[in-house]
């Protein structure tokens, strides 16, 4: 897998550095030179994206935070399991919608240069954060503690071509050279 240095803006000491490292040692033990890691990426000017992973499998968001607790999803809602009631209580779902937004916002930026746009949101939580699965209740995104697994599954399916993954690095890395590109006519 290859590293690419984080942006500027990101570059000050911030709390998290330290997991997203661990989650791209992980990364990096799994997935070959195909796939690109991108770590602390605002591109366009959007909010900063914990990490960025993109290579035949696709693109991938990555959000690393999370709180304590159990957490689940029923009836469109979220709750967190409360432990002085034993019971499930509402819970305003803050690291689940920073994962999708940050998903969503990448596909946007990438549609609108015309690039594929799917974008699959991940969200690494720390190992004191659960997240269970409900029956017919989909979450809209991946959760998944383990960056080994999620590793696997980056790499499970190929979704774009070589060419269609150097337009996105190029795109999301400025500083690289550009692939070379087919001309339009010959001798034109």
């Amino acid at each position: 897998m290859i590293l690419h240095a984080a942006s500027r803006s990101r570059r000050l000491g911030l709390p998290g550095l330290g997991s997203n490292d661990r989650a791209a040692s992980a990364f990096a033990r799994r997935l070959d030179d195909d796939y690109h890691w991108f770590r602390s990426l605002a591109p366009g000017g959007i909010e900063p994206i914990d990490a960025i992973v993109v290579g035949p499998g696709g693109t991938f968001a990555i959000t690393m935070s999370g709180e304590r607790g159990r957490f689940t999803r029923r009836n469109d809602h979220w709750y967190r399991w409360n432990r002085s009631t034993d019971s499930w209580v509402p819970w305003h779902a803050a690291p689940i919608t920073a994962a999708r937004l940050a998903g969503r916002r990448l596909s946007l930026y990438l549609e609108r240069a015309g690039l594929p746009a799917a974008v699959e949101p991940i969200l690494l939580p720390a190992d004191e954060m659960e997240v269970l699965p409900h029956p017919g209740e989909p979450a809209g995104l991946i959760v998944e503690r383990s960056s080994d697994r999620v590793a696997g599954l980056v790499s499970a399916e190929n979704r774009l071509s070589r060419g269609q993954v150097d337009r996105i690095v190029a795109l999301l890395d400025p500083r690289q050279p550009l692939p070379r590109l087919a001309q339009a006519t010959p001798n034109g």
